[in-house]
């Protein structure tokens, strides 16, 4: 059904219109950031970059209280800039929505679909979930294989209560919430879509620098991995004070990069030889905060395994001449990557959920919004062509059907010329019906002759409509009509194959299958079938 509305929606698109773009929204410690981005042929526009100052710290575990204040940000700043989409969304920090990599054994899509729904379905892979009272679970499907027999899951999962104040963030800031991105998924996002197409199969490492936090994102086409990197506080709180200091040579300053390089080499390891991750061409760094060159020249001197590179979000992109003059201030123009990310998703509603790697959103109401937004243009489409259809009907009225009735009005008064057609056209009506009782004599012929289908008929196809896996051991006709066949088979699929060649043959009606029975000690499943001949009128 879902499948179904968006495909129809996707063809009505041009008449019922409607907007899939969101503005993309990250909350920095003393900042906000908000991001438009528009993907064309592997083009990366970025129409919208804007950053603006909070009035004090964020306080991100207490959200709730400081929804106001980022609301009145984001409001002016929308009246600054003018944000071209009236949808939202969000980037969730690392820490506050739990994410795995899970390896399932092969389903279906619509098998996953199911039993997705049911949370004691993902308790019994990830025992953590059952902690929760009111859990929200997402996931995208990474791999499907049959013939592996596996497919592997990401998903993530928190309280519903805690991602509803993200949410409603949004809604303060008087804008549609429609997304709630993960910050991992986010930066993997944008590095995926920016890499060049022949890179893309490539291992990918991310080391974030955020707050009290760091973690290493590594993802492959077919992996997803997030590793979180222990570091002490005395080391997170140098850290993050680090681009003040004028010199971070010595021996103190090396104590404290060889200590942050080790986890991160620990964390490569870990995923290179417990996750089977290949090498890592470069380790691309992204730093929440204005500066980031003494943390860099610290990790150059001390990490080893693989080249760590600031990353420049916006090197290979287009930018609107707001864009580049905000870029051409900016010394650690990393700190937008993730916003940059989000800004590329799509909520769907025409069937393009936008490029990256994964597609995880947490906003427990997506589902539903897609659907009213592929019913509200399909709504539109009516309301227009009924509309169309009244114009189009009012000036078929006007211009042929009215001046055609005043003309039969004039003719209408010769009576003596309507009584010479009536009597011509009595005339004909009896030479049709002359015709007709022709040919109903000539059908009665041919549907006697037609009637000699039945049982020798029948016969003559059965063999054809038996599929490969399958053969009929028995063929019961009684009463001229009632038709028994029974049969075995190599599965019960085959046998409902067999069952719908028969429906669709249009020889029998109704044919009724009972439950294939599996012989004991072997794989051959034995059934029977009961219809009717079809019966010519």
């Amino acid at each position: 059904m879902a499948r179904s509305l968006t495909r129809f929606a996707s063809f009505l698109r041009p008449i019922g219109k409607g907007s899939d773009e969101i503005v993309a929204v990250k909350l920095h410690n003393k900042a906000l950031t908000v991001a438009e981005v528009r993907h064309k042929s592997n083009v990366i526009n970025i129409g919208q970059l804007a950053s603006v100052a909070l009035p004090r710290k964020l306080d991100i575990q207490n959200l709730a209280r400081q929804q106001d204040m980022i609301g009145d940000v984001l409001r002016s700043l929308r009246d600054q800039i003018g944000f071209t989409a009236q949808d939202a969304g969000l980037i969730i920090p690392g820490g506050i929505v739990q994410i795995r990599q899970l390896n399932l054994p092969f389903m279906t899509p619509a098998e996953l679909a199911k039993e997705a729904e049911d949370p004691a379905f993902w308790i019994e892979l990830e025992p953590d979930i059952g902690k929760l009272e009111d859990p929200f679970i997402s996931y995208d499907t990474l791999v499907s294989s049959e013939n592996d027999d596996l497919t592997r899951v990401v998903i993530g999962y928190a309280e519903n209560a805690s991602l509803r104040q993200w949410s409603d963030t949004l809604l303060t800031a008087h804008l549609n919430p429609v997304y709630l991105e993960l910050e991992p998924v986010a930066l993997a996002n944008q590095l995926y879509t920016a890499l060049p197409p022949e890179d893309r199969a490539q291992a990918q490492a991310i080391l974030h620098v955020s707050g009290d936090r760091m973690e290493l994102i590594a993802f492959q086409s077919q992996r997803f991995d997030v590793v979180k990197l222990e570091i002490s506080e005395f080391d997170q709180v140098l850290l993050s004070e680090i681009e003040d200091v004028p010199d971070t040579g010595g021996e103190f300053w090396d104590e404290v990069g060889g200590r942050v390089a080790n986890t991160l080499k620990q964390a490569v390891l870990y995923l290179q030889e417990e996750q089977d991750f290949p090498t890592f061409p470069v380790v691309h760094v992204v730093i929440d905060a204005l500066r980031g060159q003494n943390f860099m020249t610290l990790m150059d001197r001390h990490f080893s395994l693989a080249p760590v590179r600031l990353w420049d979000p916006v090197a290979n992109a287009e930018m609107a001449p707001n864009v580049q003059t905000l870029m051409s201030q900016v010394s650690n123009r990393s700190g937008f990557t993730s916003a940059l990310g989000l800004a590329l998703r799509r909520l769907g509603t025409f069937g393009n959920e936008g490029p990256g790697i994964l597609r995880l959103s947490m906003l427990p109401q997506s589902a539903t919004l897609r659907r009213n937004r592929q019913l509200g243009v399909i709504t539109r489409t009516m309301f227009v062509t009924w509309l169309a259809t009244l114009l189009l009907m009012g000036a078929w009225t006007g211009g042929l059907v009215a001046p055609a009735f005043l003309e039969s009005q004039a003719a209408s008064r010769g009576f003596e010329g309507i009584k010479a057609e009536a009597e011509a056209a009595q005339s004909q009506i009896g030479q049709i019906n002359e015709a007709v009782t022709q040919l109903d004599a000539t059908l009665e012929t041919l549907n006697a002759v037609s009637r000699q289908r039945g049982k020798a008929y029948i016969i003559e196809t059965l063999p054809d409509l038996v599929p490969e896996g399958m053969e009929l051991s028995d063929y019961l006709l009684t009463n001229d009509v009632d038709l028994t066949l029974r049969g075995a088979a190599g599965s019960p699929d085959v046998v409902q194959l067999f069952v719908s060649e028969l429906q669709n043959s249009g020889l029998v009606e109704q044919p009724a299958l009972s439950e294939p029975i599996l012989r004991e000690g072997g794989s051959v499943y034995d059934f029977e079938i009961t219809t009717k001949l079809r019966q010519e009128n």
